[in-house]
């Protein structure tokens, strides 16, 4: 279980984006980017394509212009500063090595345009090396590295100047499952050797649920929301982080008299924290997960929403049933967990479908 790192009002973090703006070519691009990230924390950077994460990374180490905003690193404001006087290492997602130097010489290669020499660069290189799991292969030539290990290495010589902020552009992305597992494990523990501010930028979720101490969604120029990964994937903040998630359905609905809500389903008496301070007959958007949906069979329930089995679909994740629901005129399709339902189903059949109100996130449309 991770552990974020305590920081009160008072705290200096380690990085701090005040405002930044950053204009596109073909759009308004960063608009408000606001954010804190404290030393020994780890915040993912997702959202959809050209939004601008790897932009906002590369603002952040001074590879790509601002249009308004500071960055602060350690309580410094270094917005006007050149990358290499800014305390900040920007490792890109494809490994760049020097083909002719050694692993420990790859490593050795910031520390020696710093100016270090002899035994305080060794030790420095076999402690970046221990701290991503390749003790001993100093000598090893970066050429004979597999995709894995170049990865590693890569970190290794991006932690062995110890920056104040380490900045990685979807760090596991080109790698198969095997490897993305090991250079995963690398990272945490490398930022466990000295404890840097690591700002990440990831699309992959998954990724994101096992690196991250709190994820930062990036939606029309600013952080729509920034919360733990557990926060973030059981209560969205809007309806458009939630779509971008991508593991919620939707389903519209109206705010009856009493709160409860009539919807393709039946009527969901969604608990009033949920519902937040939507009005009468208001109309709304339910979003709720496939395990969300309970099946019955239609013949021991006469009452409650009917549905036709439309078809199975089967992912990493889990099958699902996808079910099409009618409602008066509208025709409505979800999908049910086929994991832990009490019925079996086969295409065709007509079963009842509930749907479970504690798991319902309700947003105004």
């Amino acid at each position: 279980m991770r552990t974020p790192p305590a920081e009160s009002d008072g705290d200096v973090p380690a990085l701090e984006l005040r405002a930044l703006r950053a204009a596109f070519v073909n759009g308004p691009g960063l608009t408000d980017v606001s954010l804190r990230v404290g030393s020994g924390e780890r915040v993912a950077i997702v959202g959809p394509s050209g939004v601008g994460k790897t932009t906002l990374l590369r603002a952040v180490a001074g590879l790509a212009p601002l249009d308004d905003g500071h960055v602060l690193v350690s309580g410094h404001d270094v917005t006007a500063l050149p990358p290499e006087r800014r305390g900040v290492v920007y490792l890109h997602q494809t490994p760049v090595l020097f083909p002719h130097l050694s692993v420990g010489e790859n490593v050795a290669f910031p520390l020696r345009v710093r100016g270090q020499r002899g035994d305080a660069v060794r030790q420095r290189v076999g402690e970046a090396l221990a701290a991503v799991r390749l003790d001993g292969l100093e000598a090893r030539a970066a050429h004979a590295l597999s995709g894995g290990q170049r990865h590693r290495v890569a970190l290794a010589r991006a932690i062995a100047a110890r920056p104040a902020v380490l900045l990685l552009d979807e760090p596991l992305s080109a790698l198969d499952p095997a490897l993305r597992a090991d250079v995963g494990a690398a990272i945490t523990a490398a930022q466990a050797a000295y404890g840097p501010a690591m700002l990440l930028v990831s699309h992959d979720l998954d990724d994101v649920g096992a690196l991250a101490d709190r994820v930062a969604v990036l939606l029309d120029g600013g952080v729509a929301q920034c919360v733990t990964p557990d926060v973030l994937f059981a209560r969205p903040a809007t309806l458009a982080v939630a779509r971008f998630l991508g593991i919620y359905q939707e389903l519209v609905g109206h705010v009856r008299e009493d709160g409860a809500i009539v919807c393709a389903l039946g009527v969901i008496d969604v608990a009033r924290e949920r519902r937040g301070a939507a009005p009468t007959a208001s109309r709304v958007t339910l979003g709720f997960r496939a395990g969300s949906l309970r099946l019955s069979a239609a013949e021991a329930r006469p009452d409650g929403a009917r549905a036709r089995v439309a078809g199975i679909r089967d992912r990493p994740r889990g099958s699902t049933f996808v079910l099409r629901l009618e409602d008066g005129a509208a025709e409505s399709l979800v999908e049910a967990a086929i994991a832990g339902q009490s019925v079996t189903c086969a295409v065709g059949d007509e079963v009842v479908v509930t749907l479970d109100p504690h798991d319902v996130m309700v947003y105004p449309s």
